[in-house]
């Protein structure tokens, strides 16, 4: 028995494009919050530690 046997091909679709939308978006936070990191915070601390 299918695991989705009791939902609507429409509603299964539905599930499908949420969990890759979410997974999108996860990824994409993920690499934002790298590239932030690198170009914000790294020369932040450089200049930080240059000054004492």
């Amino acid at each position: 028995m299918s695991r989705y046997a009791g939902m609507s091909p429409r509603r299964r679709r539905a599930w499908e494009i949420g969990i890759v939308a979410f997974f999108v978006v996860m990824c994409g936070m993920i690499a934002w919050s790298q590239w932030y990191a690198i170009h914000h915070n790294v020369p932040y601390y450089e200049r930080k530690l240059e000054r004492k």
